[in-house]
This record gives structure tokens, C-alpha cells and sequence, in this order.
């Protein structure tokens, strides 16, 4: 399984945006997967959401 994303610094999405792992709303910075097009506060954020995708990826093969 392979990803891919986009940082973007020193600015916030055109609206309201909270990041899709933790909730938070994003500000000033973020992580932005290409393939979804779906926002993460950070690369922490990200790489917790590839973990749980790849555990259910897992998952779902056995």
C-alpha cells in the first residue's frame, strides 16, 4: 500500500476544515492526502490514520 500527500505551510483551507483523524479544526499548516483530497492537522495525524487503514487493510485480506 502506497501514500502520498501534500504539505501545505503557512496557510488554512478556503473553509472550515478540521482534520479528519483527531477532529481538531486546521489552522496556520497541514497535511492534505492526495488520492482523497482529505486534510490532517499534521504528520502525526497521518500516519496514525495509515496504521489504522493498513491494520484494516489487514483485516479484511484474512
Amino acid at each position: 500500500m502506497r501514500f502520498a500527500f501534500v504539505l501545505v505551510n503557512g496557510r488554512t483551507p478556503f473553509r472550515q476544515t478540521w482534520c479528519m483523524q483527531c477532529r481538531e479544526p486546521i489552522s496556520g499548516g497541514y497535511l492534505r492526502e492526495i488520492a482523497t483530497r482529505l486534510p490532517y492537522c499534521d504528520h502525526q495525524c497521518y500516519a496514525l490514520f495509515c496504521e489504522a487503514l493498513a491494520k484494516d487493510g489487514v483485516r479484511a485480506a484474512s
